[in-house]
């Protein structure tokens, strides 16, 4: 019995090792593909499996181990004593390879379920990822967009020619660009440290008022009217629109305005004006004067025919004499006035002609007091086409004309001013009297029209010049400077001409 029974107990052991050897193989092999995918509830069953069966095949390889060596070394009492333990190790580690087995259906169910999910969450991801992208990509479309918009707003805003204001609720000033800070002669922090408002540069409160009860019952002005101050005391003339601006939500509301400058425009306009009603004074005085002339001069030959006899009437005769020549005097100076053609035309040195009326004035008694400043260009000779006896005639009268102004002042000074400015020659007559008065401006041209006392002046002697100057292809053009008196300004065209008059 001991031979036959050896090799069973040697296959036994043997056995054993190698259950333990392969269960441990088994489990180390499922970790690893357990590792490969984490997520993968097969392998996790595996690994589950295979530890359940390596804790079976040590136990059941450990117990037949210890019973062969105990029967061997005659200790069966001892073997039987720890059996009960070791089947119950078998037991417990087979019912956990049988649990594990029984569950896995349910594990499978609850992995496809997360793995589904998983799926899902991943699907979501990767449209929530397609999403931020795209939304990524709007965000910098849109803010390039913004950035343009932004751009082209702020170019508009500064290289606008015509005003834009930005002001808060009660009209101080907020923003304001490079044309507003040109107009106004203010720079925009002083502006702003000085807490000044639309209201400050507007010259009429009535002006003022219309435009902000404007703005507050309809929340917009159109087109308005109005005369505004700048930092030099000079009225200009502008046109404003402008309205509310509520913003975004929660921002303080503001008025936006744009303020066009027709300060130009609206004396171009006066001096189109100016020079239809002269035409117009023109043909009417030519017509009056023709009419009245030949009477005139019956008159003044009878009245001639009978002083020639000797009478009672004698001095009654030279009376009417006298006043008839006068009134021919200012027939003549209608006539000069309107009438189309000039005499003759040659080309005259503005500076050897001012010379002349500059040297005659000086004789002149009322020229004693007034002191005469002479300014002439000096780079060249400034030649003109034109008639020396007639724009002699017209700087006189200006000249004489600003004596008077100045009269009253102990320190009359008067100057004449030549300029070249591009292709014309400017002469300027200015006067440091008591100026041009406002509703008179418009009408200094005009014929008959004068402020001296009755008896010391026609009227005619600047609507003569006029006349004289636009028949020379010229403009003359009055200006009242604030608190210096009067400026004159006569612009006609430039001859280019050599020393001799002869042209280049």
């Amino acid at each position: 019995m001991i031979v036959p029974y050896l090799p069973m107990v040697a296959i036994d052991i043997i056995g054993s090792f190698a259950m333990v050897v392969f269960s441990l193989l088994c489990c180390y092999k499922a970790r690893i593909l357990r590792e490969t995918d984490q997520d993968n509830a097969l392998f996790l069953y595996l690994v589950w499996i295979s530890t359940g069966f390596m804790i079976f095949g040590v136990s059941r390889s450990f117990g037949h181990i210890l019973r062969q060596f105990l029967i061997l070394t005659s200790h069966t009492d001892t073997w039987q004593t720890i059996a009960a333990f070791s089947g119950s190790v078998n037991t417990v580690s087979f019912m956990l390879v049988s649990l594990i087995t029984l569950f896995f259906n349910q594990s499978w169910k609850i992995n496809e379920k997360i793995l589904t999910s998983r799926k899902k969450l991943e699907a979501a991801h990767g449209q929530l990822l397609s999403l931020n992208q795209t939304l990524e990509q709007k965000v910098v479309e849109r803010t390039e967009m913004l950035t343009s918009s932004e751009h082209k707003a702020r170019r508009i805003f500064e290289y606008s020619l015509d005003t834009i204001l930005v002001t808060d609720a009660h009209f101080k000033i907020q923003e304001i660009n490079n044309a507003g800070i040109t107009l106004t002669g203010y720079k925009k922090e002083q502006m702003l440290e000085q807490n000044m408002g639309l209201m400050d540069f507007i010259v009429y409160a009535p002006d003022w008022e219309h435009i902000s009860t404007q703005l507050t019952t309809n929340e917009y002005v159109l087109n308005e009217e109005c005369d505004i101050l700048n930092s030099d005391n000079m009225k200009i003339r502008v046109i404003i629109t402008g309205g509310v601006d509520y913003g975004a939500f929660g921002c303080a509301k503001t008025f936006h305005f744009i303020i066009k400058d027709i300060n130009e425009k609206k004396q171009m306009a006066q001096q189109i004006a100016q020079a239809d009603k002269l035409a117009a004074l023109g043909e009417l005085s030519a017509g009056v004067a023709h009419e009245i002339n030949n009477p005139l001069g019956i008159i003044l030959g009878y009245t001639q025919l009978m002083l020639k006899e000797k009478s009672e009437f004698h001095e009654d005769l030279k009376t009417i004499e006298k006043h008839v020549k006068n009134c021919r005097e200012v027939v003549s100076n209608l006539l000069s006035f309107s009438r189309k053609g000039s005499g003759e035309m040659g080309n005259v040195d503005i500076h050897k002609m001012l010379d002349g009326v500059i040297n005659f004035l000086k004789k002149h008694s009322d020229f004693r007091k007034v002191q005469i400043q002479l300014n002439l260009w000096e780079n060249e000779s400034l030649w003109v086409k034109g008639n020396a006896q007639e724009l002699t005639q017209v700087i006189l009268n200006l000249m004489i004309n600003a004596c008077h102004a100045v009269n009253d002042n102990p320190k009359g000074v008067i100057k004449l001013i030549t300029r070249k400015e591009d292709s014309h020659v400017l002469i300027l007559v200015k006067d440091n009297g008591t100026g041009i008065q406002k509703q008179h401006l418009s009408r200094i041209f005009d014929p008959f029209f004068t402020t001296k006392p009755v008896g010391q002046g026609t009227g005619l002697g600047l609507s003569v010049g006029y006349g004289i100057i636009r028949r020379h292809q010229g403009e003359i053009m009055a200006e009242n400077r604030q608190g210096e008196g009067a400026k004159f300004t006569i612009r006609l065209p430039l001859l280019n001409t050599n020393s001799n008059g002869s042209k280049q």
